[in-house]
């Protein structure tokens, strides 16, 4: 439930396939929040036109518009979308519940990325990078977070946080990734908790 009247002008610039993009859908279904979703069309080139890049200088999806105000990372599109129209079980005020929440932001953005989203970019659209290093890093992360989740039900408090929704797209398409998560118990029983949140969407399969 959503803390505010939200504007009828919520616009998402996104792609079916992205998990990037997946995060922010997931949470505005989870705010009951109503966007006009308009796909990027990647493959031709859509991110690289000039009107595009005057919303996201870097090229990448999604960008969240809402009226006058542009969101171009999805990390930082679900702080906003937060502080904007949730409450604070998804992102506490207090400070050492924000630095939980951060601490697994930044691994959406550093280890995360490194292992399962490299490892399925390498699989499923043949970028030149090191497999053998992105299953190195999943390992590492899928270790740590098996441990994390072994004696809790969250990543980062007593309920579902933009920490999980951050962390869950490509963990749950790692496959695509010719990654086997099978060994962790811990993992896929969360997974399964964020598909049981109401308004969850699924992440979008690419194969």
């Amino acid at each position: 439930m959503n803390c505010y009247d939200p504007p009828m002008t919520i616009k998402l610039y996104d792609n079916p396939v992205s998990g990037h993009s997946h995060r922010v859908r997931l949470f505005l279904s989870l705010l009951d929040l109503d966007f006009e979703s308009i796909v990027v069309d990647m493959r031709a080139g859509e991110h690289k036109t000039p009107d595009y890049l005057k919303m996201s200088p870097l090229g990448q999806v999604p960008t969240l518009v809402d009226e006058e105000t542009i969101v171009t990372d999805s990390c930082a599109a679900l702080v906003y979308l937060a502080k904007r129209y949730g409450d604070e079980r998804w992102l506490p005020e207090d400070p050492e519940g924000a630095a939980r929440i951060q601490r697994w932001l930044s691994t959406a953005s550093g280890e995360l990325y490194r292992g399962p989203v490299t490892a399925r970019a390498i699989e499923l659209f043949g970028r030149d990078y090191d497999y053998d290093a992105a299953v190195a890093w999943t390992e590492r992360l899928c270790a740590w977070m098996e441990d994390e989740l072994t004696d809790r039900t969250w990543l980062a408090a007593d309920h579902a946080t933009i920490a999980d929704i951050a962390m869950y797209s490509y963990l749950r398409v790692a496959d695509e990734g010719a990654l086997d998560m099978s060994e962790y118990h811990s993992i896929e029983r969360w997974l399964g908790d964020v598909e049981s949140l109401d308004g969850f969407v699924p992440m979008t399969r690419a194969s």
